[in-house]
Protein backbone atom coordinates (compact mmCIF):
# COMPACT_ATOMS: atom_id res chain seq x y z
CA UNK A 1 0.00 0.00 0.00
CA UNK A 2 1.17 3.47 -0.86
CA UNK A 3 -0.14 5.29 2.20
CA UNK A 4 1.46 2.70 4.81
CA UNK A 5 4.91 1.98 5.97
CA UNK A 6 5.82 -1.52 7.11
CA UNK A 7 7.61 -0.85 10.46
CA UNK A 8 8.01 -4.58 11.34
CA UNK A 9 7.48 -8.42 10.46
CA UNK A 10 5.77 -10.41 13.68
CA UNK A 11 5.44 -14.30 13.27
CA UNK A 12 5.96 -13.81 9.85
CA UNK A 13 3.26 -11.44 9.05
CA UNK A 14 4.22 -7.57 7.57
CA UNK A 15 3.40 -4.98 10.67
CA UNK A 16 2.32 -1.31 8.90
CA UNK A 17 1.34 1.99 10.01
CA UNK A 18 -0.68 3.79 7.95
CA UNK A 19 -0.19 7.52 7.64
CA UNK A 20 -3.45 8.41 9.52
CA UNK A 21 -2.06 6.75 12.71
CA UNK A 22 1.47 9.15 12.16
CA UNK A 23 -1.43 12.10 12.12
CA UNK A 24 -3.38 10.98 15.04
CA UNK A 25 -0.59 9.58 17.78
CA UNK A 26 0.42 13.30 18.59
CA UNK A 27 -3.19 14.20 18.72
CA UNK A 28 -3.84 11.19 21.37
CA UNK A 29 -0.97 12.68 23.14
CA UNK A 30 -2.36 15.84 23.57
CA UNK A 31 -5.66 14.72 24.62
CA UNK A 32 -4.21 12.61 26.94
CA UNK A 33 -1.79 15.48 28.04
CA UNK A 34 -5.12 17.97 28.67
CA UNK A 35 -7.33 15.47 30.48
CA UNK A 36 -7.30 15.69 34.33
CA UNK A 37 -6.78 12.80 36.37
CA UNK A 38 -7.28 9.59 36.54
CA UNK A 39 -7.90 9.90 32.60
CA UNK A 40 -5.16 12.30 31.89
CA UNK A 41 -1.90 13.86 32.83
CA UNK A 42 -3.32 17.78 33.00
CA UNK A 43 -2.47 17.76 37.31
CA UNK A 44 1.62 16.88 36.36
CA UNK A 45 3.13 20.11 36.81
CA UNK A 46 6.39 19.33 34.52
CA UNK A 47 5.50 20.26 30.85
CA UNK A 48 8.28 18.23 29.49
CA UNK A 49 7.30 14.66 31.92
CA UNK A 50 3.56 15.87 31.23
CA UNK A 51 3.84 15.22 27.27
CA UNK A 52 6.56 12.48 27.53
CA UNK A 53 4.24 10.81 29.54
CA UNK A 54 1.25 11.17 26.95
CA UNK A 55 3.48 10.14 24.15
CA UNK A 56 4.49 7.11 25.89
CA UNK A 57 0.85 6.14 26.37
CA UNK A 58 -0.55 7.13 23.21
CA UNK A 59 2.20 4.46 21.63
CA UNK A 60 1.75 1.67 24.08
CA UNK A 61 -1.95 2.01 23.30
CA UNK A 62 -1.27 1.36 19.71
CA UNK A 63 0.91 -1.46 21.04
CA UNK A 64 -2.09 -2.64 22.70
CA UNK A 65 -4.14 -2.76 19.96
CA UNK A 66 -0.90 -4.33 17.90
CA UNK A 67 -1.49 -7.24 20.62
CA UNK A 68 -5.12 -7.81 20.05
CA UNK A 69 -4.20 -7.92 16.10
CA UNK A 70 -1.30 -10.29 16.29
CA UNK A 71 -3.89 -12.51 19.04
CA UNK A 72 -6.66 -12.96 15.68
CA UNK A 73 -3.26 -13.48 13.00
CA UNK A 74 -1.80 -16.07 15.67
CA UNK A 75 -5.34 -18.37 16.19
CA UNK A 76 -5.79 -17.51 12.11
CA UNK A 77 -2.06 -19.11 11.06
CA UNK A 78 -2.86 -21.58 13.85
CA UNK A 79 -6.20 -22.45 11.95
CA UNK A 80 -5.31 -22.81 8.61
CA UNK A 81 -5.56 -19.37 7.68
CA UNK A 82 -2.89 -16.92 6.31
CA UNK A 83 -2.80 -12.98 7.25
CA UNK A 84 -1.42 -10.65 4.56
CA UNK A 85 -0.81 -7.78 6.50
CA UNK A 86 -1.52 -5.98 9.90
CA UNK A 87 -2.02 -2.02 9.57
CA UNK A 88 -2.26 0.28 11.86
CA UNK A 89 -4.70 2.95 11.52
CA UNK A 90 -6.37 6.47 12.69
CA UNK A 91 -9.04 4.23 14.98
CA UNK A 92 -7.21 1.22 15.36
CA UNK A 93 -5.62 -2.05 13.76
CA UNK A 94 -6.63 -4.43 10.61
CA UNK A 95 -5.71 -7.89 10.03
CA UNK A 96 -5.95 -8.64 6.59
CA UNK A 97 -6.81 -12.01 5.65
CA UNK A 98 -6.31 -13.50 2.44
CA UNK A 99 -8.59 -16.34 3.04
CA UNK A 100 -11.67 -16.11 5.67
CA UNK A 101 -11.91 -19.46 8.16
CA UNK A 102 -15.32 -20.69 6.68
CA UNK A 103 -15.38 -23.29 9.43
CA UNK A 104 -17.58 -21.45 12.03
CA UNK A 105 -16.23 -22.54 15.52
CA UNK A 106 -12.74 -21.49 14.05
CA UNK A 107 -13.56 -18.33 13.12
CA UNK A 108 -15.56 -17.24 16.39
CA UNK A 109 -12.28 -18.36 18.35
CA UNK A 110 -10.43 -16.28 16.39
CA UNK A 111 -12.37 -13.41 16.71
CA UNK A 112 -12.81 -13.71 20.56
CA UNK A 113 -9.26 -13.93 21.21
CA UNK A 114 -8.54 -10.21 20.04
CA UNK A 115 -10.89 -8.57 22.43
CA UNK A 116 -9.90 -11.22 25.14
CA UNK A 117 -6.35 -10.54 24.63
CA UNK A 118 -7.18 -6.76 25.30
CA UNK A 119 -9.47 -7.20 28.55
CA UNK A 120 -6.86 -9.86 29.87
CA UNK A 121 -3.84 -6.72 29.64
CA UNK A 122 -6.56 -3.97 30.79
CA UNK A 123 -7.77 -6.58 34.05
CA UNK A 124 -3.41 -7.27 34.82
CA UNK A 125 -2.75 -3.21 34.03
CA UNK A 126 -6.10 -2.29 36.62
CA UNK A 127 -4.74 -4.85 39.36
CA UNK A 128 -1.41 -3.71 39.08
CA UNK A 129 -1.97 -0.22 40.08
CA UNK A 130 -4.58 -1.26 42.82
CA UNK A 131 -1.66 -3.27 44.52
CA UNK A 132 0.89 -1.07 44.34
CA UNK A 133 -0.46 2.65 43.80
CA UNK A 134 -4.46 2.66 45.30
CA UNK A 135 -6.66 4.96 43.25
CA UNK A 136 -6.54 7.43 46.38
CA UNK A 137 -3.35 8.53 45.70
CA UNK A 138 -2.43 7.70 41.98
CA UNK A 139 -1.00 12.01 42.11
CA UNK A 140 1.40 10.98 44.75
CA UNK A 141 2.78 7.47 43.30
CA UNK A 142 3.32 9.25 39.79
CA UNK A 143 2.76 9.67 36.75
CA UNK A 144 3.89 6.12 35.88
CA UNK A 145 1.15 4.58 37.57
CA UNK A 146 -1.65 7.05 36.19
CA UNK A 147 -0.40 5.61 32.61
CA UNK A 148 -0.40 2.01 33.67
CA UNK A 149 -3.88 2.62 34.76
CA UNK A 150 -5.33 4.85 31.69
CA UNK A 151 -3.89 1.57 29.73
CA UNK A 152 -5.39 -0.97 31.64
CA UNK A 153 -8.79 0.95 31.43
CA UNK A 154 -9.04 1.60 27.87
CA UNK A 155 -7.98 -1.90 27.00
CA UNK A 156 -10.63 -2.88 28.94
CA UNK A 157 -13.40 -0.47 27.02
CA UNK A 158 -11.47 -1.71 23.59
CA UNK A 159 -12.02 -5.57 24.38
CA UNK A 160 -15.97 -4.99 25.57
CA UNK A 161 -16.47 -2.36 22.77
CA UNK A 162 -14.83 -4.95 19.98
CA UNK A 163 -17.57 -7.55 21.62
CA UNK A 164 -20.58 -5.77 20.04
CA UNK A 165 -22.19 -7.88 17.24
CA UNK A 166 -21.93 -6.05 14.61
CA UNK A 167 -19.33 -5.75 11.77
CA UNK A 168 -16.67 -4.27 11.51
CA UNK A 169 -16.09 -5.34 15.24
CA UNK A 170 -14.69 -8.94 16.59
CA UNK A 171 -18.06 -9.70 17.75
CA UNK A 172 -19.46 -9.13 13.74
CA UNK A 173 -17.40 -12.12 13.06
CA UNK A 174 -18.32 -13.96 15.97
CA UNK A 175 -22.04 -13.28 14.99
CA UNK A 176 -21.04 -14.17 11.28
CA UNK A 177 -19.78 -17.82 12.60
CA UNK A 178 -23.58 -18.42 14.31
CA UNK A 179 -25.27 -17.00 11.16
CA UNK A 180 -23.04 -19.11 8.84
CA UNK A 181 -23.97 -22.43 10.99
CA UNK A 182 -27.21 -21.98 9.53
CA UNK A 183 -27.10 -19.95 6.14
CA UNK A 184 -24.38 -20.02 3.60
CA UNK A 185 -20.83 -17.45 4.01
CA UNK A 186 -22.07 -15.01 2.04
CA UNK A 187 -25.67 -14.35 3.45
CA UNK A 188 -24.11 -14.51 7.00
CA UNK A 189 -21.61 -11.69 5.75
CA UNK A 190 -24.66 -9.27 4.55
CA UNK A 191 -26.32 -9.82 7.47
CA UNK A 192 -23.53 -9.30 10.30
CA UNK A 193 -22.88 -6.27 8.13
CA UNK A 194 -26.25 -5.17 7.57
CA UNK A 195 -26.42 -4.97 11.59
CA UNK A 196 -22.62 -3.39 11.87
CA UNK A 197 -24.40 -0.16 9.70
CA UNK A 198 -27.35 -0.37 11.26
CA UNK A 199 -25.43 0.26 14.69
CA UNK A 200 -23.16 2.88 13.01
CA UNK A 201 -26.12 4.76 12.22
CA UNK A 202 -27.36 5.09 15.78
CA UNK A 203 -24.20 5.38 16.73
CA UNK A 204 -24.39 8.68 14.25
CA UNK A 205 -27.27 9.74 15.40
CA UNK A 206 -26.61 9.46 19.45
CA UNK A 207 -23.32 11.88 18.11
CA UNK A 208 -25.71 14.80 16.80
CA UNK A 209 -26.50 14.95 20.65
CA UNK A 210 -23.68 13.93 22.57
CA UNK A 211 -20.09 13.94 20.59
CA UNK A 212 -18.52 14.73 17.32
CA UNK A 213 -16.34 11.61 18.31
CA UNK A 214 -19.34 9.29 18.40
CA UNK A 215 -20.00 10.42 14.49
CA UNK A 216 -16.46 9.75 13.34
CA UNK A 217 -16.76 6.31 14.86
CA UNK A 218 -19.44 5.61 13.59
CA UNK A 219 -18.47 6.40 10.11
CA UNK A 220 -15.89 4.21 9.94
CA UNK A 221 -17.58 1.36 11.50
CA UNK A 222 -20.39 1.99 8.50
CA UNK A 223 -17.39 2.10 5.97
CA UNK A 224 -15.64 -1.05 7.38
CA UNK A 225 -18.93 -3.10 7.42
CA UNK A 226 -19.65 -2.10 3.91
CA UNK A 227 -15.71 -2.71 2.87
CA UNK A 228 -16.22 -6.61 4.62
CA UNK A 229 -19.26 -7.22 2.57
CA UNK A 230 -17.94 -5.96 -0.57
CA UNK A 231 -15.03 -7.76 -0.40
CA UNK A 232 -16.51 -11.44 0.49
CA UNK A 233 -19.51 -10.53 -2.48
CA UNK A 234 -16.43 -9.62 -4.69
CA UNK A 235 -14.46 -13.00 -3.73
CA UNK A 236 -17.38 -15.31 -3.87
CA UNK A 237 -18.86 -13.85 -7.31
CA UNK A 238 -18.47 -16.41 -10.16
CA UNK A 239 -19.76 -14.86 -12.86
Amino acid sequence: MNNSLQIARILGIPIKIHISFLLVLPFFAWIFAIQPEPFGFAGVESTILKYSLSLLTAILLFVSVLIHELAHSYFSLRYGGSISEITLYLIGGVSSMKEELHEPSKEAKMAFVGPLSSIIIGIVLLAFTSLFNPPASFSDGGGLFLMIFILGYINIILGLFNLIPAFPMDGGRILRAFLAQRMDFVEATEKAATIGKIFAFLMGLAGLFMSFWLILIAFFIYMGASGEEQQVKNRYRRF
